[in-house]
């Protein structure tokens, strides 16, 4: 009698138990996910997150979020305000690019925006810092290249003959007695 008390003490107590669990368990409550803002440029198969202090490629800032609206400000200026994914087209320049949605605001200063890179060479002259180099001529090129090889040629077939006699030179004073007679 006792074994089936104890029995039906301890399946109480694990009831007991559960049950405490379950009320000091929070409730779960459905939350809408929290709002997300990113922005980026395109330029071929690339794609460039805007941050801070970057340089960013591509003609047009796109903005995805999934919040109800996102009020864009460049350089101190109102520019957009968007209620789903756009995409905003920019000039090259220099921004100042701050994002308002759901009483949060997202700033990226000094953000360089560089045109799309089919667009590059006939927008920008990149190359106008070129070091000077000294050109020469293909034919003068072409002989100064045959001319280091056969001096290469030269000093590798002397070498080799240098140390090769001095190794046949070496073996036949070790190994070979002259006989000097009269």
């Amino acid at each position: 009698m006792r074994k089936k008390n104890k029995m039906v003490h301890r399946v109480f107590k694990g009831i007991l138990l559960l049950f405490a669990v379950f009320l000091l368990a929070p409730a779960a409550q459905a939350h809408a996910p929290p709002c997300l803002v990113y922005s980026y440029t395109e330029s071929g198969n690339h794609q460039f997150l805007i941050g801070n202090n970057t340089s960013q490629f591509g003609n047009n800032l796109t903005v995805v979020h999934n919040c109800e609206n996102v009020s864009i400000t460049m350089n101190g200026e109102f520019y957009a305000y968007i209620s789903k994914t756009t995409s905003i087209p920019l000039n090259p320049g220099l921004y100042n690019i701050s994002m308002t949605y759901e009483n949060q605001t997202s700033n990226f200063e000094n953000v360089m925006f560089y045109p799309d890179y089919l667009n590059w060479e006939a927008n920008f002259d990149f190359w106008s810092n070129e070091p000077e180099v000294e050109l020469i001529e293909k034919t003068l090129l072409d002989t100064r290249t045959n001319w280091a090889v056969f001096i290469g040629i030269g000093i590798t077939w002397i070498l080799c003959v240098y140390v090769y006699w001095n190794l046949i030179n070496s073996f036949t004073q070790r190994n070979f007695i002259e006989e000097v007679t009269q």
